[in-house]
């Protein structure tokens, strides 16, 4: 009988420290001073890269719902509205320019949970393992996924932080294995504290020497933008074509340039909010940009 206590006190340790791991106070994503410096890189015969930050100022109500605003810059343009997002017990949604929500994140999955997030539906990520980290100051939980599943096959790992997000991007969640661009969170402060760094970069931009920048090569004004957008080239550049996309992946508009100097694109009929223009040069190059639709 004795023996039979002890067995049952330390089971009942176990569980109490099981518990304690999964009861810390759940840290949000969606909190002003929260800033994120994120990389991306679109891949084609000449690799382009670009260096967002973005924080939240504000909310807004769209049919009777509560969004945070989620600003911010790219290469240091003017800032913008990138998304919106609202959180609730847990799981962070993003409202699409298609009156949609698309589920980005759910810190109450358990491991061995299947989840299907992110903006790429027919992709779907399996919870590997849980750890709790302190990581500025408080205890977050840490969500590693091993492989993503998708049609074709499976790509990367990936991980989330409690109230910071993918290491590919607060918007990037479950798209390690998208073809043509890769993401990744560089670092994330909060009140203009670092609170963390990719332990893969030494820095919260990226500098690539010698690499085509967006900046050189094309202007995008206005931005946001209502009835038109103008799309300027540098002088020794060809344009074959532009395409707006809307965040979901449709094409939507597309043009072929009439001359190498401009391009302008009447965008009054898009349903406000937030695009992808993408342009191909005539050597091969492609550039994309995010646009927003007032």
């Amino acid at each position: 009988m004795k023996k039979l206590n002890l067995y049952t006190i330390f089971a009942l340790l176990l569980m109490t420290r099981s518990v304690a791991m999964y009861a810390q106070e759940y840290v949000p994503i969606i909190q002003e001073g929260n800033v994120w410096n994120t990389l991306d890189v679109t891949v084609g015969m000449y690799n382009t890269y670009y260096n967002n930050v973005n924080w939240f100022s504000g909310d807004t109500i769209i049919d009777d719902v509560r969004y945070a605003k989620l600003m911010g810059t790219t290469d240091g343009d003017a800032p913008h509205l990138f998304s919106l997002l609202r959180e609730d017990d847990g799981k962070v949604w993003e409202r699409l320019n298609n009156q949609r929500e698309i589920l980005l994140y759910d810190f109450t999955a358990n491991v061995g949970d299947t989840l299907w997030c992110g903006l790429w539906e027919y992709h779907y990520n399996i919870v590997d393992s849980i750890s709790i980290e302190h990581i500025g100051g408080v205890d977050r939980k840490k969500f590693w996924f091993g492989l993503e599943y998708c049609w074709f096959g499976t790509a990367a790992a990936e991980i989330w932080i409690e109230g910071i997000g993918s290491d590919l991007g607060l918007l990037y969640s479950g798209s390690a294995s998208i073809g043509g661009a890769y993401h990744c969170t560089l670092c994330f402060h909060q009140n203009d504290e670092l609170i963390w760094q990719n332990p893969n970069y030494d820095d919260c931009t990226f500098d690539a020497v010698g690499e085509n920048s967006f900046t050189n090569e094309i202007f995008v004004c206005p931005n946001p933008a209502k009835d038109v957008v103008n799309i300027n080239f540098a002088d020794d550049t060809e344009c074959q074509s532009v395409a707006i996309y809307s965040i979901d992946g449709r094409l939507v508009v597309e043009t072929f340039t009439e001359t190498s100097q401009s391009s302008t694109i009447n965008i009054a009929n898009l349903t406000p909010g937030l695009y992808l223009i993408k342009v191909r040069m005539s050597d091969g190059r492609e550039y994309a940009e995010r646009v927003v639709k007032e």
